[in-house]
């Protein structure tokens, strides 16, 4: 049995996916897992703030992997790779696993002002067979 708690925070940027640069209210969550008798398995402010800290650099701005000049109110931030959502989670997985003990997933759901909402999970991958 393990306790678990998952942070979330709203934050908004661009991205720049199949040509098309458009914004979004984008959810940024994170799961963390200890022992089912921990007092904390971290600090939910703590979490928190990590998450807003890695987001923090893209308000302003649409993630892109070309540089194509400033769009709207936002200016470009350029990637090796095209910032799709899958993408974006990777490297939010990346950036906030060396630093959150017990990191279990990290997920970001791009939401729109439209009827319609996508949420993309990375997690690690659990062992059924026990040690």
């Amino acid at each position: 049995m393990q306790l678990t708690i998952t942070a979330r925070i709203q934050a908004r940027w661009g991205h720049r996916v199949d040509g098309l640069i458009h914004s979004h209210a984008w959810t940024v969550e994170a799961t963390v897992e200890g022992p089912a008798d921990a007092d904390i398995v971290m600090p939910a402010d703590d979490l928190e703030a990590l998450l807003r800290a890695e987001v923090e650099p893209w308000a302003g701005h649409y993630l892109t992997d070309t540089d194509i000049g400033p769009w709207k109110s936002f200016l470009p931030l350029v990637w090796d790779r095209e910032p799709t959502v899958e993408e974006i989670v990777r490297r939010l997985w990346n950036s906030i696993e060396p630093k959150v003990h017990g990191l279990v997933e990290v997920a970001l759901t791009e939401s729109s002002e439209f009827d319609r909402s996508r949420t993309v999970r990375l997690r690690r991958e659990v062992s059924l067979i026990p040690s």
